[in-house]
């Protein structure tokens, strides 16, 4: 086993440690003596420094006791004893370091804040959660022999709705499973309520306006069920959104609850939906703010110098998909959004003349280079240049930006955009894969649309998500929630 998993595993006690999250942008030198533990505190600094990129490690004096009593022998006249009734300190028989630790201990006073978070960067990485294991969800046992006729009309979910149903066909080879993806997630729910179909796979959230018509036709919301964790750098994915800044800003994480009072604007309320609203669509104060709430300059999040004052430049996205999934996730459901706003779409969705490329996604990400009080929401393929736009063309990358991490309470712990936080779902921003069913409260939910929800959601039917990609199987904790909705 690595040493950094023996220490760190030693150090956790048991539960795993937090992703390491900065709460403090740290510049300067660190200066470490000690032990270096077989290269291990070398690993630390450089570990430390990839994600404290300001801090300068001086590097590491490695001594023995003998070699420090040595070098220490003319300075043993200066050592002050302990106060009386407290013990000497021990050094290990080698009373000349006691000076020396007394120096080093007040040296150590001045940095600890440059330090403390340093075990925190390299045991985080080591015992943070990782991606979900299938084989921790129970496997599919039959409850139901489904024979007859199994609709599904929505989203292809980049092809995994069909190799479900292959999986489910498999294990209910009486099973009659059809599917339709002519309108894709956008009709999803117009299928179902004209009774064409009953499955409705979305790869967006299910938007206000496509829920209140199945509302009027049936008196309730339909269910829906996360069945994947969305993608992390890929077009297509269900990405997780980045919250993204230009590089020179020293910010280095935000809440939701902060991201909604420099996204959002004051407002009267919010939307519940759902099993929070009697199974309804309803509006209510309990999400009310005011303009007082709003966070508008980059000094109301504690930046100083010359950000102190400067208005916050908000960017983002405005096409529907996208922006209703921020709007869930940020601002309950609101559609007020910072007066500063500044609108893009991704270059599919944008015209082909000179107008469209001046608001396509690629333009959001230059300003956000030369913009240094900016922050926008989007994609890291985008920061990372991994993407390919549908001419074919490479995303160009911005070195320039970076990625700011993320809390779900203003006192919880802040989670960076990395690929294991997204498919561990500790990352607030990560989306989901939907299907929506017709259950109605307090009925069953029909019988063969539960066994395939339930083929889904077992250990097989997260593997084909797993095997297939492109999105990540959910945890076993979330299943079983997902699970619940069935009943």
């Amino acid at each position: 086993m690595p040493a950094v998993a023996v220490i760190c595993g030693l150090l956790a006690v048991v539960p795993p440690l937090p992703t390491y999250q900065p709460q403090v942008a740290v510049s300067g030198t660190i200066r470490n003596f000690g032990s270096g533990l077989g290269g291990l505190v070398k690993l630390w600094e450089q570990g430390f420094a990839k994600l404290q990129p300001a801090v300068r490690p001086a590097g590491h004096s490695s001594r023995s006791c003998a070699s420090s009593c040595a070098s220490s022998s003319a300075a043993r006249g200066r050592i002050r004893r302990p106060p009386r009734g407290l013990p000497a300190p021990d050094h290990g028989g080698c009373p000349g370091a006691t000076e020396e630790a007394r120096l080093i201990e007040k040296d150590t006073m001045r940095v600890r804040l440059k330090t403390a978070p340093l075990l925190a960067a390299l045991c985080s990485s080591a015992a943070s959660a990782q991606a979900p294991d299938p084989r921790a969800i129970p496997p599919y046992k039959k409850e139901l022999n489904v024979v007859g006729g199994l609709r599904i009309a929505g989203s292809e979910l980049k092809g995994v709705v069909d190799l479900l149903a292959e999986g489910f066909r498999k294990l209910q080879p009486d099973a009659k499973v059809s599917t339709n993806f002519m309108t894709s997630s956008e009709g999803a729910l117009g299928m179902m309520i004209a009774g064409v179909s009953d499955v409705a796979p979305m790869g967006d959230d299910a938007k206000i306006t496509d829920q209140m018509p199945f509302f009027n036709a049936f008196g309730y919301v339909p269910t829906e069920i996360s069945i994947a964790t969305g993608g992390y750098d890929k077009r297509g994915t269900l990405f997780a959104w980045a919250i993204v800044v230009n590089k020179a800003n020293p910010l280095a994480r935000l809440s939701i609850d902060q991201l909604d009072r420099i996204f959002g604007s004051e407002r009267t309320g919010g939307w519940e939906i759902g099993a929070n609203a009697a199974n309804n669509l309803l509006f209510t104060a309990k999400y009310a703010r005011g303009r007082d709430s709003n966070i508008r300059t980059w000094g109301q999040l504690g930046l100083e110098g010359d950000y102190a004052d400067k208005e916050i430049q908000t960017y983002g996205y405005v096409a529907p998909g996208f922006a209703v999934s921020f709007e869930r996730m940020v601002m309950h459901w609101s559609v007020k959004w910072n007066p500063n706003f500044r609108e893009y779409v991704e270059m599919k969705e944008a015209t082909g003349d000179a107008d469209g490329r001046a608001i396509a996604s690629q333009r959001m990400y230059e300003a956000l280079e030369q913009d240094k009080y900016g922050i926008g929401w989007g994609a890291l393929m985008h920061v990372n240049g991994t993407c390919v736009n549908p001419d074919g063309s490479k995303c160009p990358g911005h070195p320039d930006l970076k990625i700011i991490a993320v809390s779900r309470t203003p006192d919880g712990p802040a989670v960076p955009l990395t690929s294991d936080n997204v498919a561990n779902r500790s990352y607030p921003l990560a989306r989901d894969a939907y299907i929506y069913v017709n259950k109605a409260p307090g009925r069953p939910l029909d019988p063969k649309v539960r066994e395939f929800l339930r083929f889904i959601l077992s250990r097989e039917g997260q593997e084909i998500v797993a095997r297939n990609g492109p999105y990540f199987p959910i945890p076993a904790g979330y299943v079983r929630e997902q699970l619940k909705k069935l009943d």
